[in-house]
């Protein structure tokens, strides 16, 4: 089952969150006190891989203290049943299930509570069930008498008749009476015949039977019972991690027996314990081992143990590659690890504290998951919080690993924990009148609701900028030269130019084009983005439609290519192809004019397909000369700034920069 909503009512700060919608990989953003932890721990009892209840005294919003209700739900939970499971309950209710989505609620009793689509699964009996059990019903053996036969008939369907109704109660009352009846139309003529006999064994096992039928039919589950313990055995478990410690590798073994028989273990120790016993070593053994004389057959044991658990890991953990050994002084027991990116064995708390962290946040969730690693709901409060902004990124792709078979939660308020790829995995807490909601309408947010999402928009898009109300956001610097200067060429030809209070933003890449747009929608501007035309570019744009402008209300694209605005359809398209090949190899032989000189090449021949750079570049390549795409607009632009008209330029830049200007233009307008 995958966990695709929730929702939380009446818990601590949260009166209603609304309903949040889950990705695999889901963040929640929020400042400090904004009810991020509150959120967490209402969803984490909703079924808590260790027990733990809701307490109506100690978690009821305090403002509310008078309505409290013990059947107040507190958590609501759609999940998405898988087709496996689809396909179990069909063959386990009898019904052919074509709703494969469900919600659960528990309230502050504890009380889980399926609700099921509407009408899909009858609070009646399956056929097959009732048939089954009906089949003990004794057959009438012959020969009896024709009267005899009649009523026993008779008997033998309303029995049947009784048990597809559901009247299981009135079935041992009923038929009280009916073997009574039974009784008196039996032959008495012969009491020794065949027929008396035959007669007397029906009425004894139709008598016996029926006390055996009938609660055997009390006892099964209707449709509606069974379909809602199918949904509470395989809900997932929820994993809920706030205290991320770093663990020491290192244990006196008999201060952890003492804490143990004590009832005093230390988290550390709970999970130096769960890798004891993934490892196949059990703390009374090695206690016992201390102070053998077979030091070496000691040492052999402990290799095992260390090639077992170091497959055990391997096997779950493929985003990073562990190996592991222990070793052992008497009663002090030693890890020792490496992984992938550092060969060197020694001991774990001689590692760099990042590698400590990271290693330690594994082993916490194998010892909260007790190994399982799959299938959970696995909640992260503020993990990361001390870790470098670089060892933060890496631990986003860390959790990615784990959502691939889990479902994982996690909140922050710092903007490296902002996976800005997948904005649709972002929702943002804000603290209202009637308590904490969550949204993915960033426009609803207040400004310091989406503090760090603005903050990690700000520092992946480069630096600050200066913004007007309509802004034009160009893909790279290159781009922004070129544009500018054809837009100042159009002015001084009297032609149609854009808006006067247009101002032009260069962006580095593709992708910080995308997060300056969506900082300026953030501040309620007027933005178009142009990107390039290529594979790269179409990638981010699908991206951006679907995952950022929903957040903003925006319906209509303002992201648009450059071969969209030049009318060229969509092949590769780049800022230079708006100048004929002729014309741009021209600037490539003046600017390069030294270096072919020395190579002996005195004409340049494209081939292949592409954009006019990237040709110009395999090209220059095979001369082993390294073309600098930047160099040949320095020159272009240059030209362009001299030129008093539009007409200086080649015909078909000429037809294309009208077009673009159209493009941009039409958009504000439309927009205005």
């Amino acid at each position: 089952m995958l966990l695709k909503a929730f929702r939380i009512q009446m818990y601590k700060c949260i009166y209603d969150s609304g309903w949040i919608e889950i990705s695999p990989l889901t963040v929640l953003i929020g400042k400090n006190e904004s009810g991020k932890t509150s959120l967490l721990n209402g969803l984490y009892r909703f079924n808590p891989f260790q027990a733990v209840n809701y307490s109506i005294e100690k978690e009821w919003p305090r403002s509310k203290r008078k309505d409290r209700d013990e059947n107040q739900v507190v958590c609501t939970t759609r999940f998405e049943l898988t087709p496996e499971e689809v396909d179990e309950l069909s063959i386990l209710t009898g019904i052919n299930v074509t709703e494969n989505v469900v919600e659960v609620t528990r309230n502050y009793s504890g009380k889980l509570v399926v609700v099921l689509p509407p009408g899909m699964f009858p609070d009646k009996h399956n056929p097959r069930d009732i048939e089954e059990i009906c089949n003990a019903i004794p057959g009438i053996p012959e020969p009896v008498s024709d009267l005899f036969r009649e009523k026993a008939q008779e008997y033998v369907e309303e029995l049947r008749e009784f048990a597809y109704d559901g009247r299981f109660s009135e079935i041992v009352k009923m038929f009280n009476v009916k073997v009574t009846e039974l009784r008196t139309v039996a032959t008495k003529e012969a009491p020794g015949s065949q027929e008396s006999k035959n007669e007397e064994a029906f009425i004894y096992n139709y008598a016996s039977q029926i006390s055996i039928i009938s609660r055997k039919l009390s006892e099964t589950r209707t449709v509606q019972e069974k379909a809602h313990e199918f949904i509470i055995k395989h809900l997932p478990a929820f994993i809920y991690m706030s205290d991320y410690q770093i663990f020491s590798g290192s244990a006196d073994l008999q201060k952890v027996k003492q804490n143990k028989d004590n009832g005093q273990l230390t988290e550390e120790e709970k999970t130096l314990l769960t890798i004891m016993e993934l490892a196949g070593l059990s703390l009374e053994g090695e206690i016992n081992k201390e102070n053998s004389t077979q030091k070496d057959q000691r040492q052999y044991d402990l290799d095992d143990a260390s090639i077992a658990f170091t497959q055990t890991i391997a096997e779950r953990w493929k985003q990073r590659r562990y190996e592991v050994q222990f070793r052992s002084d008497g009663h002090l027991f030693y890890t020792f690890v490496k992984d992938d990116r550092d060969q060197a064995l020694i001991r774990l708390e001689e590692r760099s504290k990042g590698f400590q962290w990271f290693f330690s946040f594994d082993l916490m969730f194998m010892n909260e998951s007790k190994g399982t690693f799959k299938n959970c709901i696995i909640l992260l409060d503020e993990p990361g919080l001390h870790l470098h902004p670089d060892a933060q990124q890496d631990l986003i792709r860390r959790m990615e690993e784990y959502s691939k078979s889990n479902t994982l939660i996690y909140t922050t308020h710092l903007p490296m924990m902002i996976d800005l790829d997948k904005p649709e995995s972002i929702r943002i807490l804000s603290e209202a009148g009637n308590g904490t909601v969550v949204s993915e309408d960033f426009l609803k947010c207040r400004p310091e609701d989406k503090l760090a999402l603005d903050a990690a928009l700000e520092m992946s898009a480069g630096s600050r900028f200066r913004v007007s109300q309509y802004n034009l956001v160009l893909q790279s610097f290159d781009d922004y030269l070129i544009v500018d200067e054809l837009f100042r060429l159009m002015i001084r030809s009297g032609e149609q130019s854009p808006p006067d209070d247009l101002y032009l933003i260069p962006a580095g890449n593709i992708t910080e084009a995308i997060y300056i747009a969506v900082i300026l929608m953030g501040q309620k501007k007027e933005v178009l983005t142009v990107l390039h035309s290529d594979a790269a570019a179409n990638t981010t744009r699908s991206k951006y439609v679907k995952g950022w402008l929903p957040r903003y209300g925006i319906s209509r694209p303002n992201l648009i290519t450059l071969a969209e605005c030049a009318g060229v359809g969509e092949r590769e398209f780049a800022i230079e192809d708006l100048f004929p090949g002729d014309y741009y190899l021209a600037k490539v032989k003046q600017v390069y004019k030294r270096q072919l000189a020395i190579v002996g090449c005195e004409e340049i021949t494209l081939t292949g397909s592409g954009t006019l750079a990237k040709r110009v570049a395999a090209a220059l390549e095979k001369h082993e000369i390294r073309f600098d795409k930047s160099l040949i607009t320095r020159a272009i632009r240059a030209e362009l700034s001299r030129m008093p008209s539009i007409t200086e330029l080649p015909e078909a830049t000429r037809e294309m920069t009208r077009k673009l200007v159209n493009a941009v233009s039409g958009f504000f307008e439309k927009k205005g």
